[in-house]
Order: C-alpha cells, then structure tokens, then sequence
C-alpha cells in the first residue's frame, strides 16, 4: 500500500468530518463509485451530495458531532471508521460505520460502506425514540 493513499483517505475523512465539501470532492476521482446497502452513486458530485444531505439530515438532532479513524485494510484497501455523536433532547447515541476505500493514481475511485452489526437498529431505534420513526 502506498503511504499516500492512507493520506488521501485521511484528508477525505477529515473534510466530511467538518463537512468540507469543496475538499472532499476534489479528493474523488471524476468517475468514483459508492456502494451503499445495495445502492450504487457515481460520480464525484453526486457522491458529495450524498454525504451533503446526510448532513443536513443530521440538523434534525439537537447536536452532532462527527468523528474518523483511518486504518490499512486488506487487499490494498483503506478503511475509514466514521462515528457521529447525536444527541437529542437530553439523550446521546453513538452510530458507527466504516467505509472501505480505494485510491488509483491519486484519487479516491472506489468507496464501499459497510455497516457494523447492530448499528443500523441502534440508530434506528434511537431515531425513532427521538422522532416517533423507524
């Protein structure tokens, strides 16, 4: 694995941590692809948008904070654990996620989220407790 690419995925995760578009989309290649429970986005601007509206979904909650890690994974892949700390009318939840990325000739080309056992009802039920939604 080549140091830069965990320093790519590093400056990515850290602008979406701070919902720095403008840097995360120049850190994707034009025709990068984001499986996501069994949705396929393509394309840089449409991939911003995604995490973009995420955030702004986000807003719902009296408070969020985001958070990342960046580690090696297998087979040339880099691995992105994201948390976000919501909180809501007194009461906090936790929801982690980790997305498996590959890097070609300096650019983000790949991006794979996997969810973590559990995390999808906890966050569920958390908004649910939240919002009257599940």
């Amino acid at each position: 694995m080549n140091p830069s690419d965990i320093e790519i995925v590093t400056s990515f995760a850290k602008a979406l941590d701070h919902e720095d578009y403008d840097t995360a989309i120049g850190l994707l290649a034009p025709g990068c692809v984001y499986d996501i429970r069994g949705k396929r986005i393509e394309g840089a601007g449409a991939i911003v948008d995604s995490y973009r509206g995420n955030g702004e979904a986000a807003r719902s909650f009296d408070s969020i904070a985001y958070g990342s890690a960046v580690r090696e994974g297998d087979d040339a892949w880099v691995v992105i654990e994201f948390w976000d700390e919501l909180t809501h009318r007194g009461r906090t939840h936790r929801h982690v996620c980790e997305q498996w990325v590959r890097v070609e000739a300096g650019a983000i080309v790949t991006i794979e989220h996997r969810d973590l056992a559990g995390e999808v009802e906890g966050l569920e039920a958390f908004k649910k407790w939240c919002f009257g939604e599940g």
